[in-house]
């Protein structure tokens, strides 16, 4: 598999970088692109501050870096929340994001789809119809300015598969949102990432790496898990995606968790032309 973009998250660097010194450390590893957790410590997406988009843009163009999205904490955050006042500031985060995304100059935000009741499933169809109108109204906010959102899978969302991604968008008549597919929330779930992939490949976007075991939910290394990422190359080769593939995990040493990522990987047949770290 030929990776066209190489990226990675600073989800794995928020408790030890600020968004600056992580955007240096993933430029060092050779990456283009990179994704942005908006959350506290590391970035607050709350507070309108020129001078660290100023510091965060220069800190781009110097690496020549692409910002792919910024993204909410999922666990901050809940569009399908049974309280009206949760899920307007849930609809608010998100519209402070859109703003954020515009000073940046980021071209999406990614969304998520809210929280589910894992021991209640039934209550989820109970839930749709705020969930709907909630994600509608953070969808005409980001149109009105020019933010793309790219809704991503997660195994507490709503729409936590696949399939309910794909019935969702078509049924809303979402044709301007694509997909962030992470292939371990998949597996989190008991989707096989090979068949979920090909199952939205024409609306993804962007696709997540990290590793987990079989059964749980992580964002481990690379090799430490059960996800066959051999299989994940084929399928993406055989749909001949072009979208950037971002590594997002979580480890002590968060650029040498992806630096050892990427040499895994590419035992593996993945390629990697910006990847001088390796």
């Amino acid at each position: 598999m030929q990776v066209a973009s190489l990226g990675a998250h600073t989800f794995g660097f928020i408790w030890s970088h600020d968004p600056a010194a992580a955007i240096d450390a993933i430029a060092a590893l050779g990456c283009d692109a990179v994704q942005l957790l908006a959350t506290p410590p590391h970035f607050d997406p709350w507070a309108e501050d020129a001078g660290r988009t100023r510091a965060l843009r220069a800190a781009l163009d110097r690496h020549g870096l692409k910002l792919l999205a910024l993204d909410l904490a999922s666990s901050d955050i809940n569009l399908a929340s049974p309280s009206a006042d949760v899920t307007a500031f849930a609809v608010d985060a998100y519209l402070r994001a859109v703003r954020r995304a515009v000073e940046l100059g980021s071209p999406a935000v990614c969304i998520g789809s809210g929280r589910r009741h894992a021991l209640f499933p039934d209550a989820s169809a109970r839930l749709m119809d705020g969930f709907r109108r909630a994600f509608a109204a953070v969808h005409a906010d980001a149109a009105r300015h020019g933010v793309r959102l790219l809704l991503e899978n997660h195994p507490q969302g709503m729409l936590a598969s696949a399939g309910q991604i794909e019935d969702f968008l078509a049924r809303e008549c979402y044709d301007d949102i694509d997909v962030i597919y992470d292939v371990a929330n998949a597996f989190a779930i008991q989707e096989e990432p090979v068949a979920g992939f090909a199952r939205l490949a024409p609306r993804v976007a962007v696709v997540h790496l990290s590793d987990t075991p079989r059964g749980a939910w992580r964002h481990d290394p690379i090799g430490s898990g059960d996800i066959d990422f051999a299989a994940v190359a084929k399928i993406l080769a055989q749909h001949r995606f072009a979208g950037p593939v971002v590594l997002e995990m979580i480890a002590p040493d968060p650029a040498g968790g992806i630096s050892d990522g990427l040499a895994r990987l590419t035992e593996l047949g993945w390629r990697f032309p910006f990847a001088r770290g390796v």
